[in-house]
């Protein structure tokens, strides 16, 4: 029987890999185990990265058989998106209520890594969508709504990969905002006040300070993303974007100062 990992072990954040190699028998190590620490915790379901396995392998207890799932995917939903209170073996204590389907229909693949299609419904759909969840590195707090999962961390604690409820990448694009629009004040006052005068003579440091600020946040932003990879709200798509979007706001006011001054 091999550990049932729980949290906030940092194990259970990896992301699984897909099965490769069919015919290795270390596979059938792996199920075995899988198989006794169900037995052994009385469980129902469960995935390999629960016993420290980062691989695409979920085993589920239909009555006295076990269905194995390798490398599966849900490839369809049915129904209306639904409130689901639930708990996890990952999660001792814990209890937590989070949006799921009714229905889903996985695709995976057998010992011999041959293709089959699955249909599960009601409590089956949700176990199998949690730990689909969990070969994806995902955790049930990951589903709750920023209060929610403040709420959670408060009463079960939390550490360092978890997803924060502020990040640093959103204080320095606050500041920068902050920043450009007194950069934008000051072009605006210009022909009034003198300090705003007196400001814009340094036009050309400004505008190097400001694209450095875009430069720090966008290198942050990316360690960010890296470091929090489950967290949905910190995906890096949008830096090369909004870095883009600074760098012109930016450019345009450097230019208005010159115009101005």
């Amino acid at each position: 029987m091999a550990k049932l990992l729980t949290y906030p072990d940092q194990t259970l954040l990896q992301i699984s890999g897909f099965v490769r190699h069919f015919d290795d028998p270390k596979i059938d190590a792996v199920i075995e185990q899988m198989k006794e620490t169900m037995q052994e915790h009385n469980l129902n379901a469960l995935a390999a990265i629960q016993i420290g396995v980062p691989l695409r392998i979920i085993l589920l207890k239909k009555e006295d058989q076990y269905m194995l799932f390798i490398n599966p995917a849900i490839y369809g939903k049915e129904g209306t998106y639904f409130p689901s209170t639930e708990s996890d073996e990952s999660l001792p204590g814990a209890r937590l209520t989070v949006k799921r389907y009714p229905v889903v229909k996985i695709m995976y693949q057998d010992r011999e890594g041959k293709d089959h299609f699955y249909k599960a419904e009601g409590e089956e759909a949700v176990t199998l969508q949690r730990k689909i969840d969990m070969i994806l590195g995902g955790y049930l707090f990951d589903k709750l709504d920023k209060k929610e999962r403040k709420k959670f961390f408060k009463e079960h604690g939390t550490y360092g990969d978890t997803c924060p409820n502020v990040f640093i990448k959103d204080k320095i694009l606050k500041a920068l905002r902050l920043f450009l629009t007194l950069h934008g004040l000051a072009i605006l006052l210009s022909p009034f006040v003198e300090i705003a005068k007196i400001v814009l003579r340094y036009n050309t440091a400004l505008f190097v300070l400001e694209f450095a600020w875009i430069l720090l946040y966008a290198l942050y932003a990316k360690y960010e993303t890296t470091k929090y990879k489950n967290c949905t709200s910190c995906q890096g798509a949008n830096v090369l974007g909004t870095s883009a979007i600074y760098t012109g706001v930016a450019t345009i006011l450097y230019i208005i100062s010159w115009l101005v001054r």
